[in-house]
């Protein structure tokens, strides 16, 4: 199935806008999640000190918060009070925006209208539109892996050296972001193990030490020494309520589920992907072979592997609507009239209930447990106790000449919103002072204690901190006498 030169232009204008459309509209909208916010915290400290430090126990490769960096700088922003939601979301947005032009780049093996209807599978995807807002490694890493996936395409194609650079400095830059890069650099390296019997030896050979050059090259730059990075596959602590069954991905993606008033699966994408598969074999298609067996031994690893989260199927699910995209123009090559109407029936179901859902992800239930895609989404009351300390701290002086003591763990966001007031302190455990803190915030690990403390002489508060985990706030009868007070 060809298209009009011009006819193709205008459909991938109109796919290009609606992924802006589902990525840039009310982007400020949902409060920070917690990654969001200690990426935030990472990224003050380097515009305030202008260094970096890797962690290999923790956070993540530099490449997000550099460049979040300079989007905070060219917004004016230059210290953690002054940065806000939109400088960091919008790393994310144009990662992801850029996602969906990666179907143009592999007309050669996708066709006219396999490109174009793949680009409408990852412009409107609930999965990739819902973490293409969110200010987390992810986009970034999918960017990179794009990037990666045209240089091999390109590869294929005939492009040599050139391209096998353009595959290691990619490749580079996705272990620059985030280990989990792993993963997609072992599943292609199998595919193109399992498909590469047409390729010469030699010419592998050659590609696969340019572009591991290029690779190092850029290890060197970003973490100083290439060791930095691999000890990470090492020292790195997992948070163990990240833990998920082999079957996790299974159930967040394919099995239908009706959180009132929301329908919820991708499974007709993932039957585009199947006979996008089948395609490449019987086309003999190499490129798409190797997407098909990558794709699958990616979410092998991912499903193997107990910590799981939504966003670390995003490269696996970039990849299957590649394939979808691929499958769909085959479906829609068929001949006769009635095979090509039911073809261009069930095409548009698909894409209009994706269309749906994205809509539901990314407007009415961007943080609400209802959507599948929300997870452990930050509670809106978390904005209103951040304003409410912030008049505090304008109203009251014993609010201001004291300070903030959070009790618990995994108080993240709280520090994002607790910008603009009294110095916060963070203990794993009541302090001997606490009584002296005119403001106690405690997580429910520590609510009972805090109670058993203050509750003669402080008055107490409820807040959302995330779905299920309250915040108990204790304020000193003095400030609060302060904070009702007629200004």
């Amino acid at each position: 199935m060809s298209l009009a030169p011009r006819v193709a232009v205008c459909l991938w204008i109109f796919v290009f806008l609606v992924a802006g459309a589902f990525r840039f509209f009310d982007l400020t909208e949902a409060p920070l999640h917690a990654d969001e916010a200690v990426g935030a915290r990472i990224t003050g400290d380097r515009l305030e000190s202008g260094k970096y430090h890797f962690d290999p126990s923790h956070y993540h490769g530099p490449s997000l918060t550099w460049l979040a960096s300079r989007a905070a700088l060219f917004a004016g922003q230059r210290s953690f009070l002054e940065l806000d939601v939109y400088s960091l979301r919008i790393v994310s947005v144009v990662c992801g925006m850029l996602v969906v032009l990666l179907p143009l780049l592999l007309r050669k093996w996708l066709g006219d209208a396999g490109s174009l209807l793949a680009g409408a599978l990852l412009a409107t995807s609930p999965l990739l539109c819902q973490f293409s807002r969110v200010f987390i490694h992810e986009p970034v890493l999918s960017v990179f892996s794009a990037g990666a996936i045209a240089g091999l395409a390109w590869w294929l194609a005939g492009g040599g050296l050139p391209a096998a650079l353009c595959g290691g400095l990619t490749l580079g830059l996705m272990a620059a972001t985030k280990e989990t890069f792993g993963i997609m650099a072992i599943s292609w390296l199998v595919g193109l193990t399992a498909c590469g019997s047409a390729l010469r030896v030699r010419k592998a050979g050659v590609a696969a030490i340019s572009s591991g050059i290029a690779f190092l090259a850029v290890l060197i730059i970003a973490y100083g020494s290439p060791w930095d990075f691999f000890k990470t596959y090492f020292v790195y602590s997992t948070d163990p309520g990240h833990h998920k069954p082999w079957d996790y991905y299974w159930h967040l993606l394919l099995v239908p589920k009706h959180h009132a008033p929301q329908w919820w699966t991708e499974a007709g994408v993932v039957l585009l992907a199947v006979a996008g598969a089948w395609t490449a074999w019987r086309a003999k298609n190499p490129f798409l072979q190797w997407l098909a067996v990558s794709t699958a031994v990616q979410f092998a690893i991912l499903s193997a592997i107990s910590y799981k989260t939504p966003w670390l199927a995003m490269v696996p699910w970039i990849q299957l609507c590649l394939l979808a995209g691929a499958g769909a123009a085959a479906l829609l090559a068929g001949a006769g009239v009635v095979r090509l109407s039911a073809a261009v029936a069930a095409l548009s179901v698909i894409l209009l209930f994706q269309v749906w859902q994205t809509g539901a992800a990314v407007f009415r239930f961007s943080n609400d447990p209802r959507n599948p895609m929300a997870y452990s989404p930050t509670s809106r009351d978390i904005v209103l106790l951040g304003e409410r300390m912030r008049a505090l701290h304008r109203k009251s002086p014993a609010f201001r000449a004291g300070r903030i003591a959070v009790l618990g763990k995994g108080y993240w966001p709280l520090p994002w919103y607790l910008r603009g007031t009294s110095q916060a302190g963070y203990f794993d455990t009541p302090p001997s002072d606490l009584e002296n803190y005119p403001v106690v915030i405690a997580l429910p690990e520590a609510a009972l204690e805090a109670s058993d403390r203050l509750s003669g002489t402080y008055e107490i508060f409820y807040h959302g901190l995330r779905s299920e985990v309250p915040l108990t706030v204790f304020v000193r009868r003095d400030v609060r006498a302060e904070e009702v007070s007629i200004p």
